[in-house]
């Protein structure tokens, strides 16, 4: 397993009383969205340990400028095997180090940035239990 140098990082293996395969599918693509060619690939949710779900943008790798300007959110970097969609760090945009994304994606294999805006450490603790196992 990957040994964050983040301070943020954080990974549990049990959550709210239940383990994380408790917890049913952690992500999945908008059903709101699906009929639409342009915004579905766009949005992902995915679901905390408490049973919350967190609705993200969408950024590709190439997209990092723009993720590296965001300074309030959660940020997890998802690379891909496939159709296989798998979270390989999870951090608050605004306690990022001064490393850049582009070294953090080439790394861990970050293939895209999903972001939930207006995210606070509450928010970080509960995806982080639910993604990061």
């Amino acid at each position: 397993m990957y040994q964050p140098r983040y301070p943020s990082f954080s990974v549990f293996r049990r959550a709210f009383g239940h383990t994380l395969e408790d917890a049913g599918p952690r992500g999945q693509a908008l059903q709101s969205l699906a009929e639409t060619d342009a915004l579905r690939s766009r949005f992902f949710s995915w679901r905390g340990a408490s049973g919350r779900r967190y609705v993200c943008s969408v950024f590709q790798s190439g997209e990092d400028s723009f993720v590296a300007d965001v300074t309030n959110g959660v940020v997890i970097g998802v690379a891909r095997e496939g159709v296989t969609m798998r979270p390989v760090c999870v951090f608050l945009a605004q306690e990022r180090d001064g490393r850049g994304l582009r070294e953090i994606a080439r790394e861990l294999g970050v293939a895209e940035w999903h972001v939930h805006f207006c995210a606070d450490a509450a928010s970080l603790r509960d995806l982080s239990a639910s993604l990061l196992n």
